[in-house]
């Protein structure tokens, strides 16, 4: 379902792409009356498009097209270039960053909860109050090693409301995402050998790949993804491996999302070179008309190629919920046996909660409103970014725009350190997440004394993925004004 200031936003962008508006728009009240929509639907159709850089505004005149919509700071992507890194994957050295996370003094913009953007806990304690009185732990030795059967198949309904077709035969529940990641990467006898992951790479990822102490060959992210595939190639044949660990749809950090097109291209690629796939699937957090479509969903019926798929509730209902699912192709016998050897039983109580959730048709309303609640998030981060970095987008900072998840990835100009800039937002109680936390890379550099050599040194990362509250806002102009500071006084001592 498409959002009302979507279909808005598809309008304009198509008359100014056909030329039919060139000049200035209707004011927003204008717009609202000639087309029967709401003045705040307008204002959020104009801030996405502000945003996006298709029309600009003048105080006290109103919006205007943009006609050099193209050159937006925000639209250039960060090359982050072709050298793959080899490395052991070991604990991370900014182990201050991580003791931010929980520091209830500290605003923590360096983390990610998606969830936490609606207060579930009413729904969720009642729900839990109604699934006691199945009595829940007497079903326990009964329960199936695969997890409840009614609720595989409320997953796989769930995603056929976007034209996925999957089976419930291939789902199984598991503990949460975490657990989900550590069973497929046991499935695919990943555990000893090399493993390829796409870089910039995701605390989710290098939470287990760090206690494993696993090889890893860091894939760096590409503008064209076949330049991606050719890397991955090159890579191979150096070093053989034999499990590719990405992030499709809604890459943390970048926020990068794979068309139907490059993720078949990587289908076709895995296939060929005999390599498992493990994807963690975020599709859900998508803020136009469409959901992406998971890896597992795209395989072709008659090939050989294997996919694990990992899913949770972590992101969409709490992050208190500890239960997720993986969706297996031409993987569920070794991913079956795995969670059956060393797996741990899901939560009884927690699958019946979220099959009711799901059967009822209250999840798919859930959904809607994280989402409307995540894109009201981004475009309310965004205004007050635009609003107080005027000189540091002047000069060349780059600020991603996802089309969904929840997280904003920066570049900052002139290899301009974000660690530096992270000493100076965590003074004033504020925490973001420099870029050297998204490489296994940043350890070896840090062990030959070379700081500046780190991957993505000049990058971070922050959320819009909390509740909104005033500190929030307070917070992320705050931000915003320290970056502005930051790189106005960098460029002038250059």
């Amino acid at each position: 379902m498409a959002f009302k200031y979507q279909k808005i936003v598809d309008g304009v962008i198509t008359a100014i792409n056909g030329g039919l508006l060139t000049g200035k728009l209707d004011s927003v009240r204008q717009y609202a009356k000639h087309h029967q929509v709401g003045v705040s639907t307008v204002t959020q159709a104009y801030m996405a498009l502000e945003r996006q850089g298709w029309i600009y505004a003048k105080p006290k005149c109103g919006y205007f097209v943009n006609h050099q919509q193209g050159l937006v700071s925000g639209k250039r992507t960060p090359n982050y270039g072709k050298t793959i890194n080899r490395v052991k994957a070991g604990q991370s050295l900014a182990t201050a960053v991580q003791f931010s996370f929980n520091d209830p003094d500290i605003l923590p913009l360096s983390c990610t909860a998606p969830s936490s953007v609606i207060d579930h806990e009413v729904l969720l304690n009642r729900l839990h109050r109604q699934v006691v009185a199945k009595r829940p732990y007497k079903l326990f030795m009964d329960s199936p090693i695969e997890g409840l059967d009614q609720l595989r198949y409320e997953i796989c309904r769930h995603l056929s409301r976007a034209g996925q077709v999957l089976t419930p035969d291939n789902v199984l529940i598991t503990n949460g995402r975490q657990d989900g990641l550590l069973q497929a990467l046991m499935a695919a006898k990943a555990i000893g050998k090399t493993v390829a992951v796409e870089s910039p790479v995701s605390f989710y990822f290098q939470a287990i790949l760090s206690q494993l102490n696993i090889d890893v060959v860091e894939i760096p992210q590409q503008m064209d993804y076949q330049d991606e595939l050719d890397l991955l190639s090159n890579a191979y044949q150096t070093q053989p491996f034999e499990t590719l660990l990405v992030n499709p749809s809604f890459a943390d950090p970048t926020g990068r999302v794979l068309s139907d097109r490059d993720k078949l291209a990587l289908i076709d690629w895995a296939v060929s070179h005999k390599v498992t796939l493990i994807e963690y699937d975020r599709s859900e957090l998508y803020f136009g008309r469409q959901r992406p479509s998971c890896l597992v969903a795209l395989v072709p019926p008659t090939s050989p190629c294997r996919v694990i798929s990992i899913g949770d509730f972590y992101d969409t209902l709490s992050p208190t919920i500890s239960l997720g699912y993986l969706i297996c192709c031409n993987t569920f016998s070794d991913c079956q046996f795995t969670k059956q050897t060393v797996g741990e039983e899901a939560s009884i109580a927690l699958q019946l909660m979220v099959h009711q959730l799901m059967e009822s048709g209250q999840y798919h309303k859930l959904m809607t409103k994280l989402r409307e609640q995540l894109v009201g998030n981004y475009i309310a981060a965004q205004s007050i970014l635009a609003q107080h970095l005027p000189q540091a987008l002047a000069n060349g900072l780059y600020i991603s725009q996802p089309e969904g998840g929840p997280c904003i990835w920066f570049k900052l100009p002139n290899q301009l350190s974000s660690e530096a800039l992270w000493q100076l937002v965590i003074a004033d109680k504020l925490s973001i997440a420099p870029g050297q936390m998204f490489t296994f890379s940043h350890q070896a550099d840090v062990q030959k004394g070379d700081n500046k050599a780190a991957a993505y040194q000049d990058c971070f990362r922050i959320t819009f993925g909390l509740p909104w509250t005033d500190q929030m806002q307070a917070g992320i102009k705050r931000l915003a004004q320290i970056i502005e500071s930051y790189v106005v006084e960098s460029s002038a001592q250059a």
